[in-house]
């Protein structure tokens, strides 16, 4: 059984200027990696979608998905909370 990739990979996106409070932009920033989650999740959610509605067999392909994006999720939750966790430590420091 070969594994079949859900979408190929997308072509680097431009940067682009730094958002509000100097957010770093573009596909190396946070932001992008924000926007990266996001679309681990679209896929996800297209990927189940097409399952329920009989779209396309291949159950196999949404599951990973699903827990591809579920895994980046977990991975943007503990890197934030370890983020703020740091941020509180310094703040702490005389």
């Amino acid at each position: 059984m070969a594994l079949v990739a859900i979408m190929p990979p997308a072509p680097p996106a431009p940067p682009t200027p730094a958002g509000p409070a100097g957010a770093v932009a573009g596909s190396g920033g946070f932001v992008g990696l924000l926007n990266q989650l996001n679309g681990l999740q679209v896929q996800a959610t297209a990927a189940t979608n097409a399952v329920v509605t009989g779209q396309s067999a291949n159950v196999a392909s949404a599951m990973i998905a699903a827990e591809k994006a579920g895994l980046s999720l977990q991975l943007a939750v503990q890197t934030q909370q370890a983020a703020i966790k740091s941020y509180q430590t310094i703040s702490q420091i005389p």
